[in-house]
């Protein structure tokens, strides 16, 4: 079998949840003997024969445009060497025309129509004019893009099924073209992956078991501002508590005043380093995922329970799929730093539930979210479409 998977985001490239996966996936897939070609944006310079890549400028709201331009032109000249059985697109293009070939796309986002109204009503409180011009110009072009990919795409794979109910909702897309398959985590890896030297967190002036933690992107969406007004509400208690954020993003310098009369707060920045990432888990209490309105299948929330830490997220879709309120983790009201508070205290002040939720994390992980099952899944959507 071999296949060509066409992803924007890939390492070293890699932006957030849509790059992880593709990473997981083709390293998945050459381990199954599938002969994977990739087509990638990046330095020519850096390419071997199985990975090839495309320059693209980095200009803000045409760089899919662009890449996905070129991307074709060099799917369609490889496709005549190596014959493909099937294209794989990671995320959402805007391509119209059939590709020729069984095509299969994996979706990781909502709907960008339903992005849009669940924007417009979160950035009232804190965004700027030019944060609202981005989204108002943003979310059209990414429908194109959602139309059009589900359009010519023989199977879509979700990794959710609240995703999966949103393409059908939003793209009038027909549900039996549409796959739910979990994103796993790479557990041997993980699990192999060195993380004892505690000594490293001493630079950033944190030390082991004295902090909560947040992984990830940091835009409105996410929620961070809500998780900084519950950790001032719970240092009162705990003076030497700590708060690590660890990500970068267009909310980051907002975050960063709301944060800088108040200690404990420490912002680390982007971590690309699966060791250091893992250290981070190991050492926490516990991590925090306080998405304002919308979440998929969160990767923070699979690596914390991987690294058996329980996970205080938001009640909301994608976050409810995976944590299991009072036995993996707890649920809080979305943008309710007060009950946040209250879950963060309830945690803290219980050394043995927080081991019994991890472990209880862990087990689901291993049952329902490894790279192995996702990837096996997948290649039974191949064989369906190839067949």
């Amino acid at each position: 079998m071999k296949i060509c998977f066409l992803s924007f985001e890939y390492p070293p490239e890699i932006i957030g949840g849509m790059g992880t996966y593709a990473e997981h996936l083709v390293k998945g897939l050459e381990k199954k003997g599938i002969d994977t070609h990739v087509i990638t944006r990046g330095a020519k310079t850096c390419r071997d024969h199985k990975t090839h890549r495309v320059f693209v400028p980095d200009i803000l709201y045409w760089r899919r445009f662009l890449f996905i331009n070129y991307a074709i032109k060099l799917f369609r000249n490889l496709n005549k060497k190596h014959r493909f059985d099937l294209i794989h697109l990671n995320g959402t293009y805007p391509i119209i025309r059939n590709l020729g070939i069984p095509t299969v796309s994996t979706l990781h986002a909502i709907p960008n129509i339903k992005q849009a109204a669940i924007g417009l009503r979160l950035l009232r409180s804190y965004a700027s004019p030019r944060d609202i011009a981005y989204l108002l110009l943003k979310n059209p072009v990414g429908s194109i893009f959602d139309f059009t990919t589900t359009h010519i795409s023989d199977r879509i794979i979700c990794p959710s099924p609240s995703l999966a109910r949103d393409i059908v909702s939003y793209c009038f897309t027909d549900k039996k073209k549409i796959n739910i398959i979990h994103n796993g985590i790479d557990l041997k890896t993980f699990d192999e992956t060195e993380c004892s030297d505690f000594a490293l967190l001493s630079s950033h002036g944190i030390q082991k078991g004295n902090y909560l933690l947040y992984i990830g992107r940091l835009s409105i969406i996410k929620g961070v501002h809500y998780l900084i007004e519950a950790f001032k509400i719970v240092q009162k208690q705990y003076p030497n508590l700590k708060l690590v954020i660890v990500g970068s993003g267009d909310f980051e310098q907002s975050l960063r005043k709301m944060a800088y009369n108040t200690k404990g707060i420490l912002f680390l920045g982007y971590v690309e380093s699966i060791r250091i990432k893992k250290l981070l888990y190991a050492a926490s209490l516990f991590v925090i995922v306080p998405s304002s309105a919308y979440e998929v299948l969160p990767t923070t929330i699979l690596e914390s329970m991987a690294s058996n830490k329980p996970v205080i997220a938001s009640n909301i879709e994608g976050n409810s799929f995976i944590v299991q309120h009072g036995k993996n983790g707890f649920l809080s009201k979305p943008r309710d730093p007060i009950s946040l508070a209250e879950n963060i205290s309830l945690l803290y002040d219980d050394t043995a539930l927080r081991t019994r939720m991890g472990q209880e994390g862990r087990k689901l992980v291993e049952k329902e979210f490894t790279m192995e099952k996702m990837v096996t899944r997948t290649l039974k959507t191949y064989k369906s479409l190839i067949n």
